[in-house]
């Protein structure tokens, strides 16, 4: 299985979007190079942690709701804009089932976006977002303990 995890960092090292993976405690299992630049964060920190710990405080509520719904099947993915202390990405979050039919995993995709918001403000159809990562939005240490 270590082999396996070892091939799966390699190979999302070198995507080119930001990668996630949550298992099924809400704990990181994979935060590649590429999220960790989009989100000012240091991905090894990360590994270990709580999903929770990358938010603010604020958004866990809604966040563990978001979860719990790909996991019961209640929606098959998220998808949704985040301005990042004034980087635009865009997220797409996903559940990964075993052949048993139980949820694995949530994988979340970062894709630096910043040309798609400026076209879509060009043709009149962009929503002002808030921003995220500062203030009550900011992530929390990954070794503080989630209540």
């Amino acid at each position: 299985m270590k082999d396996s995890l070892d091939v799966l960092k390699n190979v999302t090292s070198n995507l080119s979007i930001g990668v996630v993976v949550v298992d099924n405690d809400n704990r990181i299992i994979l935060f590649n190079r590429l999220a960790g630049e989009m989100l000012q964060q240091e991905p090894e920190s990360r590994i270990g942690s709580s999903i929770m710990r990358c938010h603010g405080k604020v958004s866990e509520v809604p966040v563990a709701k978001m979860i719990s719904d790909l996991r019961n099947r209640v929606m098959d993915h998220y998808e949704g804009w985040v301005n990042f202390k004034g980087r635009m990405l865009y997220e797409y979050i996903y559940p990964i089932w075993k052949s048993n039919g139980e949820c694995f995993a949530i994988v979340e995709e970062l894709h630096d976006a910043a040309e798609k918001a400026e076209y879509l403000k060009m043709q009149g159809k962009w929503k002002d977002i808030h921003v995220s990562g500062l203030g009550e939005k900011s992530p929390r240490s990954p070794h503080e303990r989630v209540i």
